[in-house]
């Protein structure tokens, strides 16, 4: 099937990713052109009225031809679903765009994508979190994806811009109609520094509140994981999420003040099975990126008092017959003791101990310190 056949298919009204996966799957390729919609229906399993927007739709070739003048005036790049620079992860979820427009470099370039998204209205604690965390994301070769919007988006673009990382900015509306035009500035930044801006609509698409969950399935679709750091409760950041969990990728909602309706979007999701991420070491761990600390062991009950000596210093350890007041110094030589740790170590009763100890301190070798542990002098 042809790359343009598939382009003119994204410009007809009313036939959406849905019926254009249904031909492709087909296999039926340029035939379709001498389709009746009888044929269509029959064939693709779409519903006549797709069917009649298909037919009339190929027919006029008028719009398929603006569009590529345009592609190639404002030297726009585009991919299509069956192109192998097409985003392997967004080619696998359901209803992938037919066509993505972009700037920049090609989409499928990054071998590990994340998308952190948020309010428009986000304040100084996503600021803190995304500062934290993409320095540490891009030393794992993350790039970062978002959706170009005032607020958190624009604080992932820049803070990724500010250390050499990559990002992509998905758009609302098509990409001769940047929206916001505040940031305009920042996609020409983005696209300078190896990043792109990307665009599922036609270029000449104006913004419409509908447009928006398309863009977010694509930021959510893209990517391997999604943080979202501040979300009312309902929200576009919230709407990406419950997009990333249907497409089973992982969530990461980072907990805030429950006094903060910014807050109430992430603690919804973590209530939905979102990961919490309470430090960047949490968020590279779940992401396979370092290995979780090492926990010690607790001493058994019962057990609590006894003292390890250091691997290195096994080897010098006093064997069973050496003196009692030997021991008690070669033991409080290694740590301050306590009197239960010393009867731990050396097995013998209290009053014996408490005997062995007097004398020592009487000659000056161990004293207890200001807590009541017994160490040399």
């Amino acid at each position: 099937m042809q790359r343009s056949l598939l382009l003119h298919l994204s410009l007809i009204d009313g036939v959406g990713p849905s019926a254009v996966s249904r031909i492709i799957e087909s296999g039926l390729g340029d035939d379709i052109n001498v389709c009746t919609i009888d044929d269509m229906v029959h064939k693709f399993g779409i519903t006549p009225k797709v069917a009649t927007s298909i037919f009339k739709g190929l027919k006029n070739a008028t719009e398929l031809d603006c569009e590529l003048e345009l592609i190639e005036k404002h030297k726009v790049s585009w991919t299509t679903i069956i192109d192998d620079d097409y985003p392997e992860m967004l080619r696998h979820i359901n209803g992938s765009p037919t066509v993505l427009y972009y700037r920049g470099a090609k989409l499928n370039d990054a071998a590990k994508n994340i998308a952190i998204v948020g309010s428009r209205k986000a304040h100084h604690y996503a600021e803190q979190v995304i500062a934290e965390c993409v320095p540490e994301l891009i030393n794992y070769n993350w790039s970062i994806i978002s959706g170009g919007a005032i607020g958190a988006d624009t604080m992932a673009h820049k803070h990724t811009l500010a250390h050499n990382g990559k990002t992509v900015a998905i758009l609302g509306a098509g990409l001769l109609h940047l929206y916001p035009w505040q940031n305009i500035g920042l996609f020409d930044d983005i696209v300078a520094n190896g990043g792109a801006i990307v665009s599922p609509f036609p270029l000449q698409f104006e913004v419409r509140a509908s447009n928006f969950p398309a863009r977010n399935r694509i930021i959510s679709g893209m990517s391997q994981a999604t943080i979202v750091v501040q979300a009312a409760k309902k929200s576009g950041a919230s709407i990406t999420a419950e997009y990333a969990l249907q497409q089973g990728r992982t969530v990461f909602a980072v907990p805030g003040s429950i006094f903060d309706q910014l807050s109430a979007g992430c603690h919804a999701l973590l209530k939905e099975g979102a990961t919490p991420m309470c430090s960047v070491d949490d968020l590279l761990i779940e992401l396979g990126d370092k290995q979780p600390p090492k926990t010690e062991k607790r001493a058994k009950k019962g057990n609590r008092n006894k003292v390890e000596v250091p691997p290195q210093q096994q080897s010098l350890v006093l064997s069973d017959t050496a003196p009692i007041n030997e021991k008690i110094i070669y033991y409080c030589a290694q740590k301050p003791l306590s009197t239960d740790e010393l009867l731990e170590l050396i097995n013998i009763e209290l009053d014996e101990l408490h005997n062995h100890l007097f004398d020592l301190q009487l000659s000056g070798k161990v004293a207890q310190n200001a807590v009541g542990l017994w160490a040399i002098n």
